[in-house]
Formats: C-alpha cells, structure tokens, sequence
C-alpha cells in the first residue's frame, strides 16, 4: 500500500474517532471533566444602618407652678368703716336703715394676703362698754382689672360666704356682712402697710 494511502487510512478513522468524540461531548454523552460552573456568588446585602441605642424617656419637664399674683399680698391696717375713720364712733346698720350698733374700730384691725392669695382679717372694735374683736379668713381671688383696680372676691373659709371687693394704689375695700345676716352693711377700706 503506498504511503500515502496507508497514511490516509490512518487518518480517517482518527478523525472518525475526533468527530465521534465531540458528538458524544456535545450531546452530553462521555466524562465531563470540568468542573460545573460555581453558582454566582451573591452580592452581600449592605449592612445595616446602625440603629441609635434606645435611650430611656425623658423625665417631662416640670411646669413651674404659676405665681399667684403678688400684686395684692401683703399686711393692711384699716384707714375708713363706711365714711368714718378708725378710732370714731360709727353707726353700723342694714341697707333698711335698722341700725345693728354704735361701734368705735380700733386701728389695730388688720388684713393680711399671703402670696397664696389666702386672707386673714381680725376686726379689733369696741361697743364703748367692752372690748370686742373676730376674725375671718379664706381665699381671696382677683376676678378681673379695670383701669388700674382690680376686682375681687373674698370667699370665707369661716362663714362659708363670699364678699366683694377691690384693691387700687395700695388699698384694699370690701363690703362685709358684719352682724351675719346675709346682707352686705359695713364697708372696710385698708392701707397696705407691708
């Protein structure tokens, strides 16, 4: 057989063989000697953003308890019964006319307003027989002002009544139930004197 025959001969069946080979590969058929691809890594998540630290509820802020208003407290002495000054015999009598005494006030009688708006108010009189005195106290409340006065009202923790009056410049007025009959017939005008 010539050489080149023989060489030809040879060469057919080893690109049969090739050929064969690559169908077989292609088709899924013999040994797969590579690795199969690695499944694609995922990308990691970003972290997290760092979350503050829970800090305990603030304490709430106390709220400052109002002032009560400082502008009437203070001690008073008494400077006028009805149209009468301290120390003058005074008629004291209803809004009838009937007359309940002849009383002489004695200076000494004394309002007090603390700066928690509470009174104290001791009338210190006598009947020109014998020396006679009381006292009152409560609340006093500020209800309103008007061109520099402002208007009041005493509530009476004694006598469970309530009285009004005004303070201006200094001065405290009220009308007040003296003889406790419930009707208003002494006024009382007091000079703050601290």
């Amino acid at each position: 057989m010539p050489r080149r025959l023989a060489l030809y001969t040879r060469r057919v069946p080893y690109a049969l063989a090739c050929a064969l080979g690559l169908v077989l590969l292609a088709c899924g058929g013999g040994s797969d000697t590579t690795a199969p691809d690695p499944e694609p890594t995922p990308h990691p998540l970003p972290a997290p953003a760092p979350q503050p630290t829970p800090q305990p509820a603030p304490e709430p802020t106390p709220q400052p308890v109002p002032a009560p208003n400082p502008g009437i407290a203070g001690t008073y002495r008494l400077i006028q019964i009805n149209n009468s000054q301290p120390g003058q015999l005074v008629t004291i009598a209803n809004p009838d006319g009937s007359v309940i005494g002849l009383y002489r006030f004695d200076a000494a009688t004394e309002l007090t307003v603390d700066a928690q708006q509470q009174f104290v108010v001791t009338f210190s009189y006598t009947d020109d027989k014998s020396n006679l005195s009381f006292g009152d106290e409560g609340q006093v409340t500020p209800v309103g002002q008007t061109g520099g006065s402002t208007a009041l009202v005493f509530s009476s923790g004694f006598y469970g009544d309530s009285f009004q009056g005004i303070a201006v410049d200094g001065v405290i007025m009220f009308s007040y139930d003296f003889d406790g009959d419930g009707r208003m017939d002494t006024s009382f005008s007091f000079q703050r004197v601290g």
